[in-house]
């Protein structure tokens, strides 16, 4: 039987999306008994061109700003969740950092802007990156204009699920996030996303993702609700048939 996540970790960016992320995977954390990890990435690279005594001096450099960077973080934490946590500083890329990071908890928080257009094809979505990567379940938020309380994202959690996945692993997820939210996970697996959310003014939407991942399932579902969908998006992943 699935059971709510004992290990959380929610991704840092130090925007208001991360700030969303960090109050709502505090607020489940709380709710679960759940150990809490806050992570940023921070890459510390010497240029090829540095003499050895010009990177003595940055590493010294490196040090004290790698000790702000943390300040930070642990202060950009109390902010916006009361649960206790612990701060992490990693100096790989965002999205190398999380997959590492990730192996050791049960679930992935993080924030996205869901850029579209030119500003998202340059930049890319560090959030489509892990979710194209990550074995654990991945919640995605967004920044919202007039906050709800961090707890109410999990008071109704939609279920879906795209052929030929069937949505079990998903739904059993939910309703064990709902048993430790006092929430309700509605299911509607095989109905179109779009209607069901009107239908059921759901306040969280759950994914059913295959394990692996196939490019047709990110191209046509993951990658263009991560993009689009302005509600928080629970994806679960599930062995895809045929799937190891």
């Amino acid at each position: 039987m699935t059971e709510c996540p004992r290990s959380i970790l929610v991704a840092v960016d130090f925007g208001e999306a991360s700030a969303r992320a960090v109050a709502v995977g505090g607020a489940l954390a709380a709710h679960c008994g759940a150990t809490l990890r806050l992570l940023h990435a921070e890459r510390f690279e010497a240029p090829p061109y540095f003499t050895p005594e010009q990177i003595e001096t940055l590493e010294a450099e490196q040090h004290t700003i790698r000790n702000r960077v943390e300040q930070a973080l642990t202060a950009f934490g109390r902010q916006h969740t009361p649960h206790p946590f612990t701060a992490v500083v990693d100096d790989r890329s965002p999205t190398d950092a999380i997959l590492n990071a990730a192996t050791g908890s049960d679930l992935v928080v993080m924030g996205t802007h869901g850029r579209r257009g030119p500003t998202r094809w340059w930049l890319g979505s560090v959030a489509e990156r892990v979710l194209r990567a990550l074995a654990q379940p991945l919640l995605i938020v967004r920044r919202e204009s007039v906050p709800t309380a961090p707890e109410h994202v999990f008071r109704r959690m939609l279920v879906h699920a795209s052929p030929p996945l069937t949505g079990a692993a998903a739904l059993e997820y939910a309703h064990a996030l709902a048993a430790c939210c006092e929430g309700e996970a509605v299911h509607a697996r095989q109905e179109p996303i779009e209607a069901a959310l009107a239908r059921t003014e759901a306040t969280l939407l759950a994914i059913a993702t295959p394990l692996p991942r196939s490019g047709g399932w990110l191209s046509n579902v993951g990658e263009p609700l991560v993009r689009a969908c302005e509600r928080p998006m629970l994806f679960v992943p599930e062995v895809s048939p045929g799937g190891q």
